[in-house]
């Protein structure tokens, strides 16, 4: 059994409303098998800096922990004082991040392309059947099964609740539908579980992978301007073939494009650095 965490960065607000340019939702995939030792390990780093395993780590709060940053607007309630202590904590996680047996299945949506070809449609819903279908064929080249389990504190989303219907109905017609525009999800079982990032530490692992496909496409770089996912979330990225020669050298290597990278609408590639 394969376990799917999941979380989010961006928002689905439209852009003339102050939301993100893109919408990214991954996935950190563990073995059931090695879950408690990554819950141990990651227990251990924050009984390290905090005196308490219970304590929540993310992407944002690891940030805003720095004790450089002053801004008030930037609180984190991790916030340390010592810069000494800050180095050695983000060291620590970036090492952990890039030992732990686990594979990364990302959906990056461009919210602007993807209004221009469905004004009416909410890019969440889609980047989670990409992501579902990702992970189904994950699961289909391990022969297993799997488990969703996610936090759908979506940004700037006021009613958690109908998230959670909503969802849970996108879910089930994976699940259970054929004859649609998705892949049949069967290797899926039970709903999408869903459950509070500050209790799960496999939905906080999937946040700290998250922010980093979102950094490079919401501020439009490349993949080697910036360090956290040229280090910790690219070498992740989930492909099950590898070209060994192509008449396109960019070809040749692992290939995540399309499958443990997903960007939606394709036509609107050219318009982000990271493909150029």
């Amino acid at each position: 059994m394969y376990l799917l965490y999941i979380d989010e960065s961006g928002d689905t607000t439209a852009l003339n409303q102050g939301g993100s340019r893109i919408l990214v939702l991954t996935g950190c995939i563990i073995d059931e098998k090695d879950k408690r030792d990554i819950d141990t390990h990651f227990r251990s780093i924050k009984k390290k800096y905090y005196q308490n395993e219970e304590v929540e780590i993310k992407s944002n709060y690891l940030r805003y922990a720095n004790p450089k940053i002053a801004d008030q607007g930037k609180h984190s309630p991790i916030k340390l004082y010592d810069q000494g202590q800050y180095d050695a904590l983000q060291s620590d996680i970036q090492n952990f991040l890039k030992k732990i047996p686990v594979f990364i299945i990302s959906v990056v949506i461009d919210k602007k392309g993807y209004w221009t070809k469905y004004p009416s449609q909410n890019p969440y819903h889609t980047a989670y059947i990409f992501l579902m279908e990702r992970f189904q064929t994950f699961l289909t080249y391990k022969n297993a099964l799997g488990l969703c389990i996610i936090d759908p504190r979506e940004g700037r989303v006021t009613d958690k609740r109908n998230i959670d219907k909503e969802l849970n109905d996108v879910h089930r017609l994976l699940q259970w539908e054929k004859g649609g525009f998705w892949k049949p999800c069967p290797g899926i079982v039970e709903k999408v579980l869903f459950s509070d990032s500050a209790l799960t530490v496999g939905i906080q692992i999937a946040d700290l992978y998250c922010y980093p496909i979102y950094h490079v496409f919401q501020y439009d770089k490349k993949a080697d301007e910036y360090a956290w996912f040229k280090m910790i979330s690219a070498p992740k990225l989930y492909y099950h073939t590898k070209v060994t020669w192509s008449s396109n050298e960019n070809r040749i290597g692992p290939q995540v494009d399309g499958t443990g990278l997903k960007f939606f609408p394709k036509e609107t590639k050219k318009d982000f650095r990271f493909y150029s």
